[in-house]
């Protein structure tokens, strides 16, 4: 059975895809997984849309989905016109990198950005949480804090010293210990900000594992967006008030005391991009950054931080920031500028984001709903309370902090799973635990993540229930009622302003005999065509979109 539906897959990408002969591969490898009974597994978005044509061709035409390489040829150019939008362009990833010839180009040129290149993998993005929330157990002799997350097992300790600086005399090593050793209590998310910061300056310039770069305290105030008191002429900040070089400089110096061991013996990584795997014998504590050429500041006799220094990621993680081992994602730089305590919850749902949508980029599956509670949920990946007796206040705090990240660009928006969510909160008692906790959330990511412009071109074939389709039982034969339900989906018009107002002028219709049809008061039909009302009530949607699709 599989043999012939690679052999027809193979005929069909020849003759209709012939320019992406990538899409074979990626295609089997889908097929494989599928007919494996693999519910959960999510094929790729190109798979998914020919799915979706090829079904609606059948149901069109009368024709058979079992037979369908003797009827395929026949629609070639209405096939490839529908699922070209959803190939995966692959050559972006291989484009030749401009090097900058230094920090400050570097950092212009970021300011004029919306995302950077960061680091994605799992340790990276399981160090950077672990900085962040400050998970360091205090109760062992070393701040040690365990990592454990499906193949990786490792370790991270904050220490004091570190062999690698070469100190010049005993006064400048006990010197550094003073600076180093307060360091467990500047663990947070200003400090997984000069991570991240370090880390996408590292990876912008570095032409080899080992390159030193130089890092001084203006650069992370700067792609901070903090304003100093002088502007240079290419309009680089400097001058910056003494608490913030104060904070800057006292993280900098806690992020070279953390230490990184990875568990298991004989690790396998898999190399995403490549589709094949290194593997990692155990290693001894190797330091998170490794650092050089280092310029303390003081105030009287105490050391307050570092004030600059050469800088490159230790041994481990420089496997997953350059080469071979190489996984990287997108960072919005707007979480940099977040303030680190009063907006800890907008960086951390940011970086979260940011992971997620790297390991979506395959199957670019961006809109599967991320659950609210659990341990696995946005509240636990946030750190924000679940206490049921501040139930509303956490709502509303978790429904504000989605809605900055959609002014500021990072996700193109958001909305609840659960269609009736709203009305079924209005009905229960103990809605916060039983329902709310329960529910999800749709997220969609900005186009710099998509490459896709138009929301329609998600939302065609990941409409609202399409996740739970069971692709294996379509590649069998298909059942009759799996396919109406997606066509059925895919065909119906969304509820949105502008469709609203569009359709209303089509039929020529005043407000006040629209909202009469609809059901709904002339004020609010008005208001929501204006943009005025951002969450209307579930009821009204549903008489929209009643109303919208009416044939």
């Amino acid at each position: 059975m599989l043999n012939t539906l690679q052999n027809n897959f193979l005929k069909i990408t020849k003759t209709i895809f012939p320019d992406h002969p990538q899409l074979f591969d990626e295609w089997t490898d889908d097929i494989g997984h599928l007919m494996a009974n693999q519910v959960d597994y999510q094929p790729c978005q190109s798979l998914k849309a020919f799915f979706v044509i090829i079904d609606r061709l059948a149901k069109d035409h009368q024709l058979k989905f079992e037979s369908m390489e003797n009827w395929v040829q026949d629609y070639k150019d209405e096939i490839r016109n529908f699922v070209l939008p959803y190939i995966r362009i692959v050559e972006e990833d291989s484009a030749p990198y401009s090097l900058k010839s230094s920090n400050r180009q570097v950092i212009n040129s970021l300011l004029n950005q919306n995302f950077a290149e960061s680091g994605s993998a799992l340790l990276f993005h399981k160090l950077r949480e672990t900085i962040s929330k400050n998970e360091f157990d205090i109760a062992t002799e070393i701040p040690t804090a365990k990592i454990a997350e499906k193949a990786l097992e490792a370790t991270a300790q904050v220490r004091s010293e570190n062999a690698y600086l070469k100190m010049k005399s005993n006064a400048a090593i006990e010197q550094w210990k003073n600076l180093t050793s307060q360091a467990i209590t500047s663990m947070d998310d200003l400090t997984a900000d000069i991570f991240d910061i370090v880390s996408i300056l590292w990876m912008q310039q570095a032409t080899h594992k080992d390159q030193m770069i130089h890092f001084h305290t203006d650069d992370a105030l700067n792609l901070r967006r903090l304003q100093g008191r002088s502007e240079e002429s290419d309009g680089y900040q400097t001058s910056y008030r003494k608490k913030e070089r104060d904070d800057i400089m006292k993280r900098l110096a806690a992020l070279t005391t953390i230490w990184i061991r990875i568990e298991r013996e004989n690790l396998r990584f898999i190399n995403e991009d490549q589709g094949n795997f290194d593997e990692i014998g155990q290693v001894q504590f190797n330091p998170l950054f490794l650092i050089d050429s280092v310029t303390v500041a003081y105030r009287g006799e105490n050391p307050i931080g570092i004030y600059e220094c050469s800088i490159r990621p230790g041994e481990i993680l420089a496997n997953f920031l350059y080469g071979s081992q190489k996984s990287s994602g997108f960072l919005a730089l707007k979480t940099l500028e977040y303030h680190p305590t009063k907006q800890k919850y907008h960086k951390r749902l940011s970086r979260y984001l940011s992971w997620q949508w790297r390991i979506r980029q395959k199957s670019a599956d961006y809109l599967r709903a991320y659950h609210i509670g659990g341990d696995k949920g946005l509240l636990k990946v946030m750190d924000l309370d679940v206490n049921p007796r501040y139930g509303s206040r956490i709502k509303e705090q978790f429904e504000e902090i989605l809605d900055t990240l959609q002014q500021d660009g990072i996700i193109k928006e958001w909305s609840y799973k659960e269609k009736d969510l709203e009305h079924q909160i209005e009905q229960e008692r103990n809605w916060f635990a039983n329902t709310w906790l329960k529910a999800r959330v749709q997220i969609i990511p900005p186009t710099e993540i998509t490459g896709i412009g138009d929301d329609r071109d998600l939302l065609l074939i990941e409409d609202y229930d399409y996740e739970t389709v069971n692709f294996s039982t379509m590649l069998k034969g298909l059942t009759k009622l799996e396919v109406a339900a997606s066509i059925a989906t895919v065909e119906e018009k969304l509820v949105t302003p502008e469709n609203i107002s569009r359709e209303r002028n089509d039929r020529g219709l005043s407000i006040l005999v629209a909202a009469n049809q609809i059901g709904i008061s002339h004020s609010t039909l008005s208001r929501y065509e204006r943009n005025l009302i951002k969450r209307p009530y579930t009821e009204n949607l549903e008489k929209m979109k009643e109303w919208l699709n009416a044939k």
